[in-house]
């Protein structure tokens, strides 16, 4: 069942990346001044979650985004998570502040 869902998982990075939804990390820097990154998006949290959802939502997703979890499935999707935890991070850190 973790296999399916992990499967599922790297397929929808893939999917985003054909989509053009996750750049390169030189164009995927955003800056403050942007408002189209939404955190409680990015964790799938809704915008009036306790601390205790955000950081649950924030350790699940880890586990399944973490580049060690898809190392065996080539390094572009390795690549892909890396990026997926580094966005989790940001998102966690700002909303935990």
């Amino acid at each position: 069942m973790i296999r399916v869902l992990l499967l599922l998982a790297v397929i929808a990075l893939v999917l985003r990346a054909a989509r053009g939804w996750l750049s390169p990390p030189r164009a995927r820097r955003v800056r403050a001044s942007d408002t189209a990154w939404d955190p409680h998006t990015v964790l799938g949290v809704p915008k009036d979650a306790s601390r205790d959802l955000i950081t649950r939502s924030y350790h699940e997703q880890l586990k399944r985004y973490h580049p060690d979890r898809v190392a065996s499935l080539g390094e572009e999707l390795q690549h892909l998570a890396h990026q997926k935890t580094i966005e989790l991070r940001r998102a966690y850190d700002e909303l935990t502040r």
